[in-house]
């Protein structure tokens, strides 16, 4: 295997663990074998449009408009949509020949397969335990479980959602114009190497609520800086130790993993904590990573704010970023259960 797509592999793996990541086995390897295709078919697509500015704003726009308005279903609908959009993302930053774009898409897909396959042979071993523990006459055939989704509730949040008095439908437009001015900001800025980190900000600090984007901008900014020094001790402490550096990027993937749910600072530092050191493993000064990190990261914060101060909800702006500092409440579990 000597095509530079090969990597993709893990990254498919890697993406596909996110929708059902807090979700009982059967039901996550469900969500991750639904969603690697359309992680296929998003890498395809970002090789295909990463070499020409037009294609990759326009496409961008486009496929973040779609990942947005999947909060009009649930969270867990909505984090099936991020991680297709960060597919795209990350393919489009990659400097790839359009002739990987049939490989990417295999092997993404085949990554987040093996992830699901992963799953579903966790809820098999399950499932032995609970019938060797409920043995005899009477016992139900198979453990109890909510259905994976319900697609007509999910069709008809999507439906009953089209109008722009919907949260949902303006975070939709408003998510997908910010993820498109992202990318074009790393286009006319000329960065090569980790443009995609301007739109990567983008995509995990914004939602449909306001005073929550507000609060996770801020989160992201001490969560970046945290992770940044971590980031960069390591390399200096470590520098060269292709072992270690194996050692601390799984441990910093397994935090961003645990910590995704529990508090998005954390998981902020985790994960700019492996983008560091994956630069650093690649050749890149750890230095010089972290110093267009930062700058990354501070221009998407800057346009996931502007964002909302152009085109605010109604009943929103000014109370909403005054209560920035207080978390809004998580969106409701929606059709799409588990």
């Amino acid at each position: 295997m000597d095509t530079p797509s090969k990597g993709a592999i893990a990254t498919g793996a890697l993406l596909a663990g996110f929708p059902g990541l807090d979700a009982p086995a059967r039901t996550r390897a469900a969500w991750q074998a639904a969603t690697a295709p359309l992680i296929g078919i998003a890498a395809a697509l970002g090789v295909l449009t990463g070499s020409s500015a037009l294609l990759a704003i326009t496409t961008m726009a486009v496929v973040g408009a779609a990942a947005g308005y999947c909060f009009a279903v649930s969270l867990r609908m909505a984090i099936a949509g991020l991680s297709v959009a960060l597919s795209l993302l990350i393919a489009q930053g990659l400097p790839l020949d359009l002739s990987d774009a049939l490989p990417a898409l295999l092997f993404s897909t085949a990554g987040g397969l093996l992830q699901a396959a992963f799953s579903l042979s966790v809820y098999a071993r399950g499932t032995c335990r609970w019938r060797g523990a409920h043995m005899g006459a009477g016992a139900p055939a198979r453990p109890p479980g909510a259905p994976v989704w319900d697609w007509r509730g999910g069709i008809g949040d999507l439906a009953s959602n089209l109008t722009l008095r919907s949260t949902s439908a303006r975070h939709a437009l408003r998510f997908g114009g910010a993820l498109a001015s992202g990318v074009a900001a790393y286009w006319l800025l000329g960065m090569e190497e980790h443009g995609f980190w301007i739109p990567l900000t983008i995509l995990f600090v914004m939602r449909p609520q306001e005073g929550e984007t507000f609060h996770r901008l801020i989160l992201r900014a001490v969560g970046t800086a945290f992770g940044l020094v971590i980031a960069t001790a390591l390399s200096e402490w470590l520098h060269d130790d292709g072992v270690a550096l194996a050692v601390a990027l799984t441990v910093a993937t397994g935090f961003a993993y645990g910590l995704l749910t529990v508090q998005y600072a954390l998981f902020t530092a985790a994960i700019t904590t492996y983008a560091v050191l994956l630069a650093d493993t690649l050749g890149e000064p750890a230095l010089e990573a972290a110093g267009q990190r930062a700058l990354a990261t501070a221009i998407g914060i800057a346009i996931a704010a502007a964002a909302f101060l152009i085109w605010a909800n109604p009943g929103e702006g000014r109370a909403a970023r005054a209560g920035a500092g207080k978390p809004a409440p998580e969106p409701r579990p929606g059709r799409f259960p588990g």
